[in-house]
């Protein structure tokens, strides 16, 4: 770990490890050291090896009100972007290999695995010393369950932003310029626009939102930090595809997403319809329901995923990051299919079955 004081102080370091927020791992004999939260410019999820930095990517402020969100942060132009529903991360190449770091700074060995097929790698040829930050998106994905109804199969990758070698973000029109340039797919767009354009943002949110999208990042043409905003229909799928694990995420994440969806009504006079209410209630009632007679007959909670693989060495490596979750995850089977594996394997929430259980035993607790 000497390496790190090339980046840190020494006290810096210090206290990094009495917060516990160093963790080193090794990955085709390079060591890694993932900051696993923020400390001062350095960003959740940076990551440190021998030969530079992995740049954290930033949270991004989320708005509810949508006018008064883009009166208040932006001034100067801005565009619109796409807000994809899949996982983030980060493509960097480490000692001439591309390699995929997930949002805590982790490396991903499916995103990793998959990379030919997801982003033309001949762009570090040019720019070795640049981080491509996307959203992988599609149902083969190992992370989400939710369905995703503009991509058939597989997954597909969707850039968004652009780090150079010291760690700045490359303005929007620049990194359309080079992304357009090395044919690497990135999230939709539009604008420039200025804040008289309201009425043109709108619509555009209740275009995504027919188009069951998830909802849009806006961007300053020049240095301004970004704002995100969600559509109805995502708030509604993220409840649907998530209320089975009611009692094993926080009451934050199901209150968050109902707020998001009331304010959205609010501000676009969108009357709480039956099909409005009927979705709902199949979230927070319906779901939950099943997945509570599930648990009385015996079963756990479980979900099943689907993907495919290049190597299948990627397997085990897969397997073995999500139980770092804390989230048991078994192999069901594995298939040669062409020039990949097919991968079958699934994810037990002990802690959310074992709550359920305890309940149905009649066993009290404080709330």
């Amino acid at each position: 770990m000497d390496f790190l004081e090339s980046y840190l102080t020494q006290n810096d370091i210090t206290i990094l490890k009495g917060r516990e927020s160093l963790h080193a791992y090794e990955f085709n004999g390079t060591t890694f050291i993932r900051l696993s939260q923020r400390y001062k410019h350095y960003q959740r999820g940076t990551v440190f090896y021998d030969k530079g930095i992995i740049p954290g990517y930033p949270r991004i402020m989320r708005i509810l009100h949508l006018a008064n969100g883009i009166n208040r942060y932006f001034k100067d132009k801005f565009y619109i972007e796409e807000k994809m529903d899949g996982y983030n991360v980060r493509i960097a190449v480490i000692n001439a290999t591309p390699i995929a770091f997930t949002r805590g700074g982790f490396i991903c060995p499916f995103t990793t695995d998959r990379i030919s097929d997801l982003i033309n790698t001949n762009f570090f040829n040019e720019y070795p010393e640049y981080t491509v930050c996307g959203e992988v998106v599609g149902p083969g994905s190992p992370y989400n369950t939710e369905d995703i109804p503009y991509i058939d199969e597989d997954v597909a990758f969707f850039a968004f932003d652009l780090i150079d070698e010291k760690g700045n973000h490359l303005s929007a029109e620049n990194r359309y310029k080079i992304f357009e340039r090395f044919n690497i797919q990135q999230v939709k767009r539009w604008g420039p626009f200025s804040a008289s354009d309201i009425d043109t943002v709108k619509n555009i949110v209740l275009e995504l939102d027919r188009d069951s999208r998830e909802g849009i990042v806006i961007k300053s043409v020049s240095d301004g930090k970004p704002v995100k905003y969600v559509t109805l229909s995502s708030c509604l799928r993220d409840l649907e595809a998530t209320t089975h694990l009611i009692t094993e995420l926080p009451a934050g994440f199901f209150m968050q997403r109902i707020l998001r969806a009331v304010f959205l009504c609010h501000e676009f006079a969108i009357p709480f319809s039956n099909e409005y209410l009927i979705s709902s209630a199949k979230a927070l009632y319906i779901i939950p329901g099943e997945t509570l007679r599930a648990v009385a007959g015996g079963k756990n909670i479980k979900e099943f995923f689907n993907v495919k693989v290049r190597n299948k060495n990627t397997v085990d490596k897969l397997i073995q990051h999500l139980n770092r979750s804390g989230v048991r995850t078994h192999l069901a089977s594995v298939e040669k299919s062409g020039d990949y594996y097919k991968v079958k394997f699934y994810k037990i929430y002990i802690k959310g079955t074992k709550e359920l259980r305890h309940r149905l035993m009649g066993k009290g607790f404080f709330d």
